[in-house]
């Protein structure tokens, strides 16, 4: 019985996307100060905005590691284009945060702010794919 119940905690442990978020976070060597962020429910515009203007110990350069790590490398496009991300200023563009692939770089300018209004539907589509790909591999309990 106690096995069941560990495997059962195994199984939630593993599949939880702010585990998966973290794990990918601390195995790309992020500093400590940024860890807490590599959670779905703390890595927000704030967080984003208190890391760009120094307001927060975790600097910014951080964020192409936690970004990548929120999407897992994965190519997000078509769910964020059903979540809207396309539909502010930069339009396409703000695609370019949903395809975080390693083999997808882009010098980003301003042109990009826009995109930060679409921040949360980009998230959920990260969230939603590690959380069914996950149950996938682990089992749905």
């Amino acid at each position: 019985m106690l096995a069941v119940i560990v495997n059962v905690f195994l199984v939630q442990v593993f599949a939880n996307p702010n585990f998966i978020f973290r794990e990918c976070c601390e195995q790309r060597g992020l500093p400590d100060a940024c860890l807490n962020k590599c959670h779905f429910n703390t890595y927000t515009r704030d967080a984003l905005q208190s890391m760009y203007f120094k307001t927060d110990g975790c600097p910014i350069e951080a964020t192409a590691d936690m970004h990548f790590c929120a999407a897992q490398g994965r190519d997000h496009t078509e769910c964020c284009r059903r979540n809207g991300v396309t539909t502010t200023l930069a339009g396409y563009k703000c695609l370019t945060f949903c395809d975080q692939r390693p083999d997808k770089i882009t010098k980003l300018d301003y042109s990009y702010v826009p995109c930060y209004e679409r921040f949360e539907q980009m998230k959920q589509c990260f969230y939603n794919d590690i959380r069914e790909k996950a149950r996938r591999q682990y089992g749905s309990r």
